[in-house]
């Protein structure tokens, strides 16, 4: 299994401090577009929005590591900007497999990325999974820091069947539109400078 350089590491960053940004947007269309501060629809807008820079990170990466690498970057940033305890690990979960997925198809598999991307981007549903896995000890956690409960109320997703299919299901189709933008502007771009592995 060939090893991540130096220069991987760093290429990875990059692209990770990318994916940051978008998270930044997508949370941020979320919000405006809900009013309450619930984050129901911001891992959907981020996997709308991130797309291009997962398909060209892969392209310049094409080994084992960078995505779990974006994937603990992640985890990181939900275990400290003050969410639940454990929310990190989705993005860590997720992270492993989409990484694995890709490798199936050495990194070069269109369908292989674009289902790699669209595993990734569940690992952002982290926080409110916990609601639903740890619902009385995160709304505890919300109370600690001082929210009462009119911005819980606001807050927490309910877990019944149909949010559940409604967020697989916008996350879904937000990946697969921003995995296939990507992979046009991947293609339409950077193919011809020699950086796609096509």
């Amino acid at each position: 299994m060939k090893q991540l350089t130096i220069k991987d590491l760093m290429t990875t960053g990059v692209y990770a401090a990318l994916y940051f940004l978008f998270v930044a947007l997508g949370t941020l269309v979320g919000v405006v577009i809900i009013h309450s501060g619930n984050m129901m629809l911001a891992p959907a807008f981020t996997a709308l929005f991130a797309g291009t820079v997962y398909m060209v990170l892969i392209s310049k990466v094409q080994k084992f590591g960078a995505i779990t690498l974006v994937g603990v970057m992640m985890a990181c940033f939900f275990f400290f900007s003050g969410h639940f305890i454990v929310s990190f690990i989705p993005s860590l979960v997720f992270g492993v497999l989409a990484d694995s997925i890709g490798k199936m198809g050495n990194y070069q598999s269109k369908q292989g990325n674009l289902l790699s991307y669209i595993v990734f981007s569940f690992g952002n549903l982290g926080p409110i999974i916990l609601m639903w896995v740890a619902r009385e000890a995160y709304v505890q956690r919300l109370l600690d820091k001082g929210k009462d409960m009119t911005y819980v109320n606001n807050v927490m997703v309910e877990f019944n069947v149909s949010n559940v299919a409604f967020l697989l299901g916008i996350v879904a189709i937000g990946a697969l539109i921003g995995g296939l933008f990507g992979q046009y502007i991947l293609r339409k771009h950077f193919t011809k400078a020699g950086m796609a592995g096509e």
